[in-house]
């Protein structure tokens, strides 16, 4: 039996099967060039049924949050006066991810402040893209 939509867990936890059998959930993302693919993976002990679904683009926020407890937060960060000289292209690119003029302000405050966080692949394809806009930028765990 299929997972039911939204029962995503972190990895290593389970949820109960339509059979009376345990599912165990394990999630994953990676980066595919410059996509963010993500999957889940559902495999019932009880009667063998398996199911998985890949994507990519934004994060289910389950998802998202499931993700961040199996594998935590990522920080991104951009020194302030390495990267001052390239403050327009570097708002250009949180631009293109959809954000309003003043909410990409905002991130790029935080992201030469106390850093940007996120999922990790999701701050090493931003870290990628600011790098590549010409800026000097580090991804560490938090």
């Amino acid at each position: 039996m299929p997972a039911p939509p939204g029962t995503v867990a972190a990895m290593g936890e389970t949820a109960p099967c339509g059979c009376g059998g345990t599912r165990q959930v394990s999630v994953s993302e990676f980066a595919a060039g410059d996509r963010h693919e993500w999957g889940v993976f559902v495999h019932c002990a009880g009667c063998g049924h398996t199911t998985q679904e890949c994507g990519d683009g934004e994060l289910h926020p389950r998802l998202r949050a499931a993700i961040i407890a199996e594998f935590g937060l990522a920080r991104l960060r951009a020194d302030p006066e390495v990267n001052r000289p390239l403050r327009v292209r570097l708002l250009a690119v949180l631009r293109r991810d959809g954000l309003t003029l003043a909410a990409a302000a905002g991130a790029y405050a935080l992201l030469t402040g106390d850093g940007l966080t996120g999922t990790p692949v999701e701050m090493e394809l931003l870290g990628k893209r600011l790098t590549a806009a010409g800026g000097t930028v580090t991804v560490e765990a938090v």
